[in-house]
């Protein structure tokens, strides 16, 4: 579980993130929405210790990230941004076995059960046969899932994603999407993503965060915080929503003018 309270972050004399609270639940998938600059990059920094807080605390299972060293923060939380930097020359197998790192010592570096747990996140991502693969001779799409394949491989409680389907054409957003709620359920694992595409949150997270000014603006479930008013205010934008005929799944459409 992490919680996230009343969170203050500033650049010089800007404020970009103001008391911004929310929790996430062991085995949730969450989408924190919202217009561009709302702060869900910058959350993702003050999660991952990339930024220091003004004010507030955040959480997992109890402790807090901001007392532990960066070598225990990685064994509980990994994080795929949205444009990662690939490392030059690395093969998809090289890669995906960085996610070991936290778990690996120079003199232990390694060892069979980490080949093993690569290779499970090669073979969940779909990666396999790319293992000697260079990385800069890889499509956007299968780019972004090596990068989760590494992220997988970490073994993290918590899986913090950067706009995830950025990439990935309508087949392979639903198998990524389908492999997130797969992962989150049987690995017990809280997975937070940062999304634009509010009609595909709703489809496949359990909860929405949705942002403003760097605040908190409506949190809930997605047929409860995607109501065409809500949308309307946050993005300054005219929608209409409709549901789904199974599942009561809000679909968003952009009003012509």
């Amino acid at each position: 579980m992490i919680k996230v309270d009343a969170l203050e972050f500033a650049y010089g004399k800007q404020q970009v993130i103001s008391d911004l609270s929310f929790e996430a639940n062991v085995g949730e998938v969450i989408a924190v929405v919202g217009p561009n600059g709302c702060g869900k990059t910058t959350l993702f920094n003050l999660i991952m210790g990339a930024y220091k807080l003004s004010g507030g605390i955040i959480t997992v299972n109890g402790q807090n990230i901001d007392q532990l060293s960066s070598w225990e923060r990685s064994q509980l939380l990994a994080c795929v941004p949205q444009n990662p930097d690939s490392p030059q020359g690395f093969t998809v197998g090289e890669l995906v076995m960085m996610g070991r790192n936290p778990y690996m010592s120079l003199i232990d570096w390694g060892k069979t059960e980490d080949f093993f747990i690569a290779e499970k996140a090669l073979s969940r991502t779909g990666l396999t046969d790319y293992i000697d693969r260079s990385i800069d001779h890889l499509s956007g799409g299968e780019r972004q899932s090596a990068f989760i394949a590494m992220a997988l491989a970490q073994e993290t409680q918590i899986l913090l994603l950067d706009e995830p389907t950025a990439n990935l054409d309508l087949r392979n957003q639903a198998i990524l999407m389908s492999l997130i709620k797969e992962i989150s359920r049987e690995n017990q694992a809280t997975v937070i993503m940062a999304m634009h595409d509010l009609t595909l949150a709703a489809q496949w997270c359990d909860k929405l965060v949705m942002l403003l000014n760097g605040t908190v603006f409506a949190e809930g479930l997605p047929e409860v915080i995607l109501t065409a008013d809500n949308i309307n205010l946050v993005y300054d934008t005219k929608v209409e929503v409709q549901y789904s005929t199974e599942g009561n799944i809000p679909i968003i459409f952009n009003k012509q003018k």
